[in-house]
């Protein structure tokens, strides 16, 4: 090679890098001297071992840039010393590369499929394998400056963070350390008394939603962020929201179409909505104008406002994490809103973009497609597989108005509506009922605890503080409802849901909002996000008292027989089914969509609990918060490897999830069915 070809080969960096290292493992000490000394006169530091286990134990020393390995040799090969090298998380990422005199496709593809970086055969040209490590080692370079930059940025931004919680903090200390030190008397008043605690209440909300927002954002980083899309109508989850935020007049929906469905992640499009109209209101003090348009191919969502406008020199920036635009004055805020909008509309494959003028107002526009990309993957082209996967939404062609969309305002499931919804005594006041609160967290456990127990109906029976002691508690106490965090010490709180009766109501209480429709599945009465305040678990105990008082109100008589009929009305005919001949039942919020023999179905206006309660118990059983089948009609039960079970029904190609909660129900109901 010529001194003017070394030259334009060798390695680029800075002078004050120091030269890439080689590792060469060969057991041909001629070939590995001879590399050693070439690659060395073009710049890299080289250390050679003749074996694949000195090779091995050379690499756990040095931790090279790249490796060099023969195929064929004594005691390990190549592939295997590649498979160690895999294993190894301080060394799985260091490229390998194969030399070797074998060239026969097969052994190229099995080194390939083993992870190795590239294959070369001997006698190798010095300039294509000099080539070939550059080429290795530049990627290796630039994937560690990324790697750093990505470093730099996280820590950027977990500054920022610490910096947003310093004054919130501050705010708490401040107030807590005047009132230990002075007590409520010496606050002025109790009206000063009530100030200062509202003040503290403010700050530790604001605490909340950084430290929430700010894990949203590094979900999405590291691919974590939930995406569940379901089938649901845009213009219902509008009018929620703008109902939820309770502005009167300052708020206006405007939307010329009566039905706006859509396939896309109501939670995620609720918190885009919610940040925008948040933004708009607090810069603007003027009317907001939030319209819903068509287009060919999905939807246009713009919020309007006429408030302080963005800067020009700004506008490039304006969506990036923990930036506020210079004139934004003293308004709280951490930049994290529009940041949250962007992950959340290109999750759905749509885009976000905005007009401005700086004071006359924005215009922020969130383009949005009928399907997301990722669904129409699951979906194959048919919106009703999703349907029957999630059990949300309504389906294709059922022309059912609004139904099944309150998933859409919350994740908190629908509560159901009972006449006289109270467990009630003789004298009209709720029975107590026991309960056990499942959380690692000491200090947790006794603030719910106090939040629980200051209704006077509700009593704590005990405490844990893993799954494997909470189990312990269920089997002394057979608790009616059981407070339970997701992440335990042990395992996740999820474990304990096979060792509760059918009818303990179950809480879940967690910092973690990406387990909500696993909780759900499970046959969750509600999810609370910490932290939670009191208004919240009497709501949560409100639904526990109505699924109660559903079950205790239906005498035992009232179940149907199985060869009672039932009406159904199609499009085409009205149809009375024997209830014997009814195969499974499939829940779309307030709606039920029935299946009997032969594959027919229709939808009818029945809510899931209510078949639950009327279905004979001896032949039907609930599988799944959305699901009923018929013993009768069960072809067979595969078991996954995960341990989840699946019921394949008589002509029905989709198996049906047995949910985590139901299964030792559904296995019971089994063996006294086949017996």
């Amino acid at each position: 090679m010529s001194q003017r070809e070394r030259s334009a080969n060798a390695p680029s960096k800075p002078d004050h890098e120091a030269p890439a290292s080689v590792l060469i493992i060969d057991d041909d000490e001629h070939f590995r001297r001879f590399l050693a000394s070439f690659l060395r006169g073009n710049g890299y530091a080289v250390t050679s071992a003749n074996s694949g286990r000195e090779g091995i134990l050379s690499a756990l020393e040095l931790t090279p840039d790249l490796v060099l390995c023969d195929l064929d040799m004594p005691g390990m090969n190549g592939y295997e010393v590649l498979a160690r090298l895999r294993q190894d998380t301080r060394l799985a990422d260091i490229p390998v590369m194969f030399l070797t005199g074998q060239s026969a496709p097969e052994s190229i593809r099995e080194g390939m499929s083993l992870g190795a970086d590239d294959y070369l055969t001997k006698p190798v040209d010095s300039r294509d394998l000099l080539r070939a490590v550059k080429a290795r080692l530049d990627r290796v370079r630039i994937s560690r400056q990324q790697r750093e930059k990505q470093m730099e940025r996280a820590m950027q931004m977990f500054a920022e963070v610490v910096h947003d919680l310093r004054d919130p903090l501050f705010v708490v200390f401040g107030y807590t350390k005047m009132l230990r030190d002075g007590g409520p008397e010496k606050a002025g008043s109790e009206e000063r008394a009530g100030e200062i605690l509202d003040r503290m209440q403010r700050a530790i909300g604001r605490m909340q939603t950084i430290v929430s927002e700010t894990l949203f954002l590094a979900k999405h980083k590291m691919r974590q962020l939930p995406f569940d899309p379901c089938p649901f109508d845009l213009r219902v989850l509008c009018e929620q929201v703008i109902t939820d935020l309770d502005q009167g007049d300052r708020l206006r929906f405007e939307c010329a179409e009566q039905e706006c469905d859509m396939v896309g992640d109501p939670l995620r499009l609720r918190q885009a909505l919610e940040n925008l109209l948040a933004n708009a209101l607090k810069y603007s003090a003027e009317r907001v104008v939030m319209g819903l348009l068509r287009r060919p191919n999905g939807w246009l969502l713009e919020v309007k406002d006429r408030g302080i406008g963005i800067p020009e020199s700004e506008r490039p920036k304006i969506f990036d994490p923990f930036f506020r635009a210079s004139n934004t004055g003293d308004k709280p805020g951490h930049g994290l809103g529009l940041s949250i909008v962007k992950t959340c509309v290109e999750q759905h494959g749509g885009q976000v973009g905005f007009v401005t003028a700086t004071g006359k107002g924005t215009t922020f526009v969130m383009e949005l497609p009928l399907t997301p990309p990722v669904a129409i993957a699951n979906l194959a082209g048919e919106i009703e597989d999703l349907s029957e996967r999630s059990h949300k939404g309504k389906p294709p062609g059922s022309n059912i108005g609004s139904a099944g969309n309150t998933l859409a305002k919350t994740q908190s499931p629908p509560a159901e509506s009972v006449e006289g919804g109270n467990s009630s005594g003789s004298a009209g006041k709720p029975l107590e009922l026991s309960c056990i609160i499942v959380d690692d967290d000491p200090l947790v456990r006794d603030l719910l605890r106090d939040l629980l127990t200051r209704s006077g109906d509700l009593s704590v029976v005990g405490e844990a503080g893993s799954v494997a002691q909470a189990q312990q508690l269920v089997t002394q106490h057979s608790p009616a409802v059981v407070f339970l965090d997701i992440n335990l010490p042990d395992a996740p709180g999820f474990e304990l849901l096979s060792h509760l009766e059918p009818a303990t109501s179950v809480v879940f209480v967690t910092s973690a909002e990406e387990y909500a429709i696993s909780a759900f599945d499970a046959d969750a009465v509600d999810y609370l996000l910490k932290p939670v305040s009191a208004e919240r678990l009497q709501k949560a105990m409100k639904r526990v008292r109505q699924r109660i008082a559903v079950t205790a109100a239906v005498p035992s008589d009232a179940r149907l027989k199985l060869d009672d009929t039932f009406l159904v009305k199609t499009m085409s005919e009205k149809k009375l089914v024997k209830v014997r001949d009814l195969k499974s039942v499939i829940a779309y919020g307030e709606y039920s969509w029935v299946y009997w023999d032969k594959g027919k179905g229709a939808l009818l206006r029945k809510p899931l609990k209510q078949w639950e309660t009327e279905l004979p118990d001896n032949q039907f059983v609930r599988i799944h918060r959305h699901a009923i089948i018929n013993l009768a009609f069960m072809e067979r039960v595969e078991k996954l490897s995960s341990g989840q079970l699946k019921v394949h029904m008589r002509d029905t190609t989709e198996p049906i999830s047995v949910s985590l909660r139901l299964a030792p129900a559904f296995n019971r109901k089994l063996k006294s069915f086949g017996s």
